[in-house]
């Protein structure tokens, strides 16, 4: 799977917590009744004392786009109030504006550390990655063994649950780390059976649907994305300032247009693909070309915002928030979470509404999450750092939040309060709390619900997210998207694993960086015409064939027949 579809799945993992808290939730571990009976201070994450020592936590969420996680309030919310209570700690955070990499890097260079750090962490050859590899090998990241050990009784278990086996084996326990764990996935699934269909989709505006008399499900190939945006661009319509519509756009940094590509996708797991028979890096793919000249297309004739590919979060948001971008792509619970507090609050009409699914390559009735590995194989997660003196606090806080009692405080709330045990053991939302959460959207977030304390959080079973009391009803929402789009569970070695086994991978690397790949393929679809964007395609694939990647192909084709369980 390539960068950008990784990072759309955990990130909707992140921007799932907020809508989750409006819409009220039930359940826990493997369908067991969860309780919040009297906990020792060990296992609750609290001090062997009386009272725990307080702390301000400095956290740095190095992920653009999540800053609506955070409550008016960080100190004095009731959720902030229990954590405090039960750990000493106090959480100090800063939200990041620029690309994830560009920050990390930034911290490594300067040695300005905070005590916690929120990244994404996809395995392999991944920016991310290899930058946080490289920093716990050079004794800026705090090894976390003995911490766990020590401190973290409720952690313990981690780097296992959840997680693909070879990312678990090749990035989580790296051989470079000498048995050492450095990041703490997280808000990894409990089990195979809690894996979600996110149901990524390409969203339209309902109004303008009706308008142009099309129904959602009409739209079933991107190809029938190109009539629909034309009629959209004819139609004279307008956002809630008056202002003419973009036909289709992004949200921050392009997330995630490659959702409107899917018909151009084979939706694998690695770079890799199979052509006449070998396996081949997916650049040379024809299935690459059709992706960059259908995008040209919709680029040059004004039917996408040309600068959606590089804005930043603010500036998507406020094109959202009026209904300006007619078309775009996401999953429900971003959607949701964010317009919710915003356009949909006065504009209930411009609510945007899934189209399709629409097919991939194949021709499967699937979108680009609906295969996935058994365990997740890349997870956003957390390191302390080095330099930190709270690293003691640091961990009875996780240590806390990743307790049976701390997952149902970050997750619903204060018993009582917000949720109840009902006849069946399950949590349900107060009628209180879901009136406060209809009246005002941000509400949950601001009482502490599915924030900013969720980050850190790992082992989630999907009854959690299961909707309870007064909700949405969208269609491909959650486990109803099972049954809509398809969800298959596989297991696998992934290709791109003997990558470190490959003598000249480093020189090579440096060819297939990401956003290498990307600045070409992107510069593509600003093209002059379709011949001068695929010589551009073909100058880069010249560029990797004198590189030596046909030396390299043959390389893992040989190496994949080593293992009966490759999947690419």
């Amino acid at each position: 799977m390539n960068i950008w579809l990784k990072k759309s799945f955990s990130l909707c993992m992140i921007l799932l917590l907020c809508s989750v808290a409006v819409m009220g939730c039930a359940g826990t571990d493997n369908g067991a009744s969860p309780t919040v009976s009297p906990k020792t201070n060990a296992e609750s994450g609290g001090s062997s004392d009386d009272k725990p020592e307080e702390v301000t936590l400095k956290l740095l969420v190095a992920w653009q786009g999540l800053s609506f996680l955070a409550p008016s309030d960080l100190v004095n919310n009731p959720v902030a109030q229990v954590i405090k209570e039960k750990t000493g700690v106090t959480l100090d955070v800063e939200w990041i504006t620029i690309p994830e990499i560009e920050r990390l890097n930034l911290l490594f260079a300067t040695g300005n550390m905070p005590d916690m750090v929120m990244a994404p962490y996809w395995g392999g050859q991944d920016v991310h990655t290899v930058a946080i590899k490289k920093a716990a090998r050079e004794g800026l990241i705090m090894p976390l063994n003995d911490l766990i050990n020590q401190y973290g009784p409720n952690m313990k278990d981690a780097f296992t649950v959840g997680v693909a086996s070879d990312f678990s084996e090749n990035d989580l326990e790296d051989a470079s780390f000498n048995g050492e764990h450095y990041f703490l996935p997280m808000h990894t699934p409990l089990s195979p059976d809690d894996t979600t269909q996110w149901a990524y989709n390409v969203f339209v505006r309902k109004d303008i649907l009706e308008a142009l008399n099309v129904k959602p499900s009409d739209i079933r190939h991107s190809e029938d994305l190109y009539p629909l945006l034309q009629k959209i661009k004819e139609g004279d319509f307008k956002d809630t300032a008056g202002r003419p519509v973009i036909p289709s756009g992004a949200w921050q940094n392009g997330w995630n247009y490659s959702s409107m590509l899917n018909s151009f996708s084979e939706n694998n797991f690695t770079a890799f693909t199979k052509i006449d028979g070998e396996y081949r890096h997916g650049i040379f793919s024809e299935l690459t070309d059709k992706r960059v000249l259908f995008m040209r297309k919709l680029v040059s004739e004004g039917l996408f915002d040309p600068e959606a590919f590089r804005q930043n979060d603010t500036v998507a948001k406020e094109k959202m928030a009026t209904g300006r971008v007619a078309m775009v792509s996401a999953h429900y619970p971003h959607m949701n979470t964010v317009l919710s507090q915003s356009l949909y609050v006065d504009h209930p009409e411009m609510e945007y509404v899934p189209v399709g699914p629409i097919v991939d390559a194949n021709g499967e009735n699937t979108m680009v999450e609906s295969k996935v590995l058994k365990g997740q194989s890349g997870v956003p997660g957390l390191f302390i750092t080095s330099d930190s003196k709270n690293a003691e606090a640091a961990m009875r806080y996780l240590n806390f939040i990743n307790s049976e009692e701390g997952k149902l405080l970050a997750y619903l709330g204060i018993e009582g309060e917000h949720w109840t045990m009902d006849a069946n053991g399950q949590p349900k939302h107060t009628e209180q709390f879901l009136s406060n959460a209809k009246n005002d959207p941000s509400y949950a977030v601001n009482q502490g619900i599915g924030s900013v304390y969720t980050l850190g959080v790992y082992g989630l079973p999907n009854r959690m997210f299961t909707a309870a009391g007064d909700t949405a009803d969208i269609d491909g929402l959650y486990e109803t998207a099972k049954n809509i789009y398809g969800l298959t569970v596989v297991d696998g070695y992934r290709l791109s694993y003997f990558n470190d086994e490959y003598p000249e991978f480093d020189k090579i690397q440096m060819l297939l960086d990401s956003n290498t790949q990307r600045d070409i393929i992107e510069s593509a679809f600003f093209a002059g015409n379709d011949e001068k964007a695929l010589q551009i395609l073909n100058d880069y694939r010249e560029q990797l064939i004198k590189g030596g990647i046909q030396e390299y192909e043959a390389f893992m084709n040989e190496k994949a027949k080593t293992r009966d369980d490759i999947i690419h």
